[in-house]
């Protein structure tokens, strides 16, 4: 093969080239047509002449922003690259379809690759995006080499075109496929510039307008690096300091074509948010460095033909220089142009460039080679020593600190990634936790979410100590862990003793039937700690493909544990929403009355059995509502405690109980639960108040029996710090939950208040009335006072009378009052 290259005069002067040179003997032919007159009327003249002197040639062209013919540049001229072989099948296709550019890519690859296909050489107008063309390419066959680029012209006035045999177009590909057994095909290529400076990431862009650097417009980045913001000084400036991003292990440059408004641009090729770029300096040493390593490569390969696709900012630079950088072609009959976007394939991937210098290496004979006589050594007296030292200390100081930048971004990385392990990770059991699991629940991972709760687990801390606690818990979680990771289902620690799994890969009925086998497979295990056998309970809520699962998992569980169930799933029959919703309303209530001074104290008096008079009264809490209805503690109290609201109301009755002791003779009883007298503020607040009230004495602390207090030292402290002012203790509903006689004997109580479910049975009920007579007893042996509590009519009065209680309280005395007497 050999290729031929001429300006193109006329009709005459272009036949006389052909016949000249014998070129119609060849059947084969390729004629590549680089046209700097931007004409169409022109290049379609050029076509009908080629097709006239030769027929049998494939055609393919393009506008160009320069000519190169030999070692020499040139505009507005008309070159024609003319290939002869003679084993290779040439074929072409105008691509002008109203397609996107990936389709025309893909067109291409579909209609011109077969078997032995070695190469496309392509070129598309100005308005096609050559990345896309080439992924379209590449979608298809990414082993061919593709050569080429975007058609140019050396003035903003003109159009771009590409045409083919077919004929001239815009908006359209043209390309032509060498395809032979012995054509070998090789290329180089030549970067003009090196990365400076740090990497900046691209954080806003759409298609190929870049909105955002980091944080600030791209006209921001060049003003703040480049020290202007001027739109034609970027613009030029963008040839010598363009954009560099690193793709396929080898950074290539974006420069700005144009800006569309006062601060995006649209850039020469697509960059994607994420990626790291770097501004690039375009060196004249680094260049000819470039190219002359370029040339070594070439002259090893075999080459018969060579032809150049170079960037059109690389012409801008070198016609200052008398085109340095292709001299060594001025021997050799050399064709090619200057383009706006280069196809290159760099490691084996075709990739669209800008700022690189291309060739295309063909032959037919595997031993040809071609000799390049190399002047750019004598180029290098261009630079003066001062240039040399200003280009080293620009090239390695900025690699230096980009180098510097990466390690300090891979240590923030490093800890990042740990500082968020840690963040998702429970470190007990190494399951992923709670923040993992509404992280995954926020971004829609699963459709099926199970909350697993262990049940009374506190018994087993409580019991065994926390140490082995520990231990059940990461046996559980292993467990849980191994059987979740066999059954596509993922696991959770919540917290503490609550566990959750998840899933969206699995059909509901299956779901349910592998967390079924689970909850049966724990629950019938025994786990054996220091040789004491533990035997675990789960209960599990399930929600099923519903918004907001967690809430409504934890729902269905929140009802199996109400009901005594093992297992729930969630539905809308179930009625959880109106209990939610009734305590959201008691708990604005309970807030409302606070605030509004209405909570009070209500006194319900204490009858002496022996002379039937009131010496004592139980103040009693209540609340008024809006219309000035008393509500009894019955309809708000647990909802405060679980509103966190308690200690408030606590605080409020101690104020207006103490109040009303310094106004009155009786002796007033108040009620305090275990976490009263372990709450430090409200145990400060008594104990100011006994320091400042006229008469201590009258003051009773009724102590919930039920709450166990015979195992919680600070209820013996606390009695014996108020009994330092002379104020009594009584136990109340004494004869339930935790009774003791026991521990009466350690806590120095003044007064037993028998629980009103025995009082108001004592009449009728023998097993009742024995017990009372035994705590009546009991309490007399120890010298303490009892009360018997709910005494609703008289048949019960009399009966307490009989076994000896000493006071009654109850509605057949009277009911719970605003005021005393």
């Amino acid at each position: 093969m050999k290729t031929y290259n001429v300006k193109y005069r006329d009709f005459k002067t272009l036949q006389l080239y052909v016949n000249s040179n014998d070129i119609m003997k060849y059947n084969n032919i390729l004629v590549q047509v680089f046209s700097g007159i931007c004409n169409k009327e022109f290049i379609n003249e050029v076509i009908r002449n080629l097709k006239l002197l030769i027929p049998q040639c494939k055609i393919v062209g393009a506008t160009s922003s320069g000519e190169i013919l030999n070692g020499d540049i040139f505009e507005r001229e008309c070159i024609i690259s003319i290939s002869v072989f003679e084993k290779t099948i040439i074929k072409s296709i105008l691509v002008k379809d109203n397609i996107s550019d990936f389709s025309k890519g893909v067109k291409i690859a579909n209609c011109l690759i077969s078997t032995d296909t070695k190469a496309i050489i392509s070129f598309g107008d100005s308005s096609i995006m050559g990345e896309e063309l080439l992924n379209g390419i590449n979608s298809i066959n990414d082993h061919v080499l593709v050569a080429g680029g975007i058609a140019g012209k050396s003035d903003p006035a003109y159009e771009t075109y590409v045409f083919t045999e077919e004929g001239v177009e815009k908006n359209a590909v043209a390309a032509v496929a060498l395809k032979g057994e012995f054509l070998n095909v090789n290329n180089g290529s030549s970067f003009n510039c090196i990365p400076i400076g740090k990497e900046h990431e691209i954080t806003l862009v759409e298609d190929n307008i870049v909105k955002k650097i980091g944080t600030i417009s791209v006209k921001e980045f060049y003003n703040k690096y480049l020290g202007t913001n001027n739109n034609d000084q970027i613009l030029r400036m963008g040839n010598k300091f363009p954009l560099m991003v690193k793709r396929n292990n080898r950074y290539f440059s974006a420069h700005i074509l144009k800006f569309i408004n006062a601060e995006e641009a649209l850039i020469s090729t697509k960059l994607d948010i994420g990626e790291k770029i770097r501004i690039g300096f375009g060196d004249l040493r680094e260049i000819l460095q470039s190219a002359k390593e370029m040339y070594s490569e070439i002259t090893r390969c075999p080459c018969e033909s060579l032809l150049i696709y170079s960037c059109d900012s690389r012409k801008n630079i070198f016609k200052k220089v008398n085109a340095k950088e292709i001299i060594p072609f001025k021997d050799l009959s050399v064709g090619g142009f200057y383009t706006f976007g280069e196809f290159n394939n760099v490691n084996n991937k075709n990739m669209f460039y800008t700022e690189t210098m291309t060739v295309l290496v063909l032959s037919e004979d595997v031993n040809a080679r071609i000799k390049i006589i190399s002047e750019i050594d004598d180029e290098y007296s261009y630079f003066n020593e001062e240039d040399s030292a200003l280009y080293n200390l620009i090239k390695n100081t900025g690699e230096e600190l980009n180098q510097l930048n990466i390690k300090l971004e891979e240590k923030i990385k490093e800890k990042t990634d740990e500082l968020e392990k840690q963040y998702y990770t429970d470190k007990l059991t190494g399951l992923e936790n709670r923040n993992k699991l509404i992280n995954d629940l926020c971004v829609e991972k699963y459709t099926k979410l199970t909350i697993v709760d262990i049940r009374s687990f506190n018994d087993i801390n409580d019991f065994y100590g926390n140490t082995i606690g520990d231990k059940v818990l990461k046996d559980i979680s292993k467990l849980i862990s191994c059987y979740c990771n066999e059954n596509k289902l993922n696991s959770y620690r919540v917290n503490s003793d609550i566990f959750a799994i998840a899933s969206s890969d699995i059909a509901k009925e299956e779901f349910i039937a592998r967390i079924q086998f689970l909850q049966n497979e724990i629950n019938n295990q025994c786990f054996v700690y220091e040789e004491g056998k533990i035997f675990l309970t789960i209960v599990m809520g399930v929600a099923l493909e519903e918004e907001l699962l967690f809430e409504k998992a934890e729902m269905a569980l929140n009802y199996a544990k109400k009901n005594k169930e093992l297992f729930q799933i969630y539905r809308e029959d179930l009625n959880i929403y109106e209990g939610i919703k009734e305590n959201i309303i008691w708990t604005k209530k309970i807030k409302d009355a606070i605030a509004e001074n209405r909570i009070v104290p209500f006194f319900q008096p204490i009858v002496n059995n022996s002379l039937k008079t009131i010496e004592k009264c139980e103040a009693l809490i209540r609340m008024i509502d809006e219309n000035g209805k008393v509500i009894s503690p019955y309809f708000f109290l647990d909802i405060a405690k679980k509103a966190g609201l308690y200690k408030e109301l606590t605080i409020i009755m101690l104020e207006k109980t103490f109040e009303v002791l310094n106004k009155t003779n009786y002796e007033i009883s108040i009620n305090l639960l275990l976490q009263d007298i372990m709450n430090s503020e409200i145990r400060a607040l008594i104990i100011k108040k006994l320091k400042k009230v006229r008469n201590p004495e009258k003051i009773v602390f009724e102590i919930v029996e039920s709450e166990g207090i015979e195992n919680f030292n600070e209820v013996t402290e606390f009695i014996k710090e108020v009994k330092k002012y002379g104020s009594k203790i009584a136990i109340d509903d004494f004869g339930t939950g935790y009774s003791n006689f026991n521990y009466l004997m350690k806590l120095n109580v003044d007064y037993i208040k028998i629980d009103g479910s025995i009082i108001k049975n004592v009449h009728k009920d023998k097993s009742a009335e024995i017990v009372t007579k035994t705590i009546v007893l009991f309490a007399k042996e120890l010298g303490i006072e009892t009360i018997a509590e709910f005494v609703s009519e008289e048949e019960i009065y009399n009966k307490i009378k009989d076994l000896n209680v000493d006071y009654s309280q109850g509605y057949y005395f009277s009911e719970p009052k605003e005021n005393i007497g």
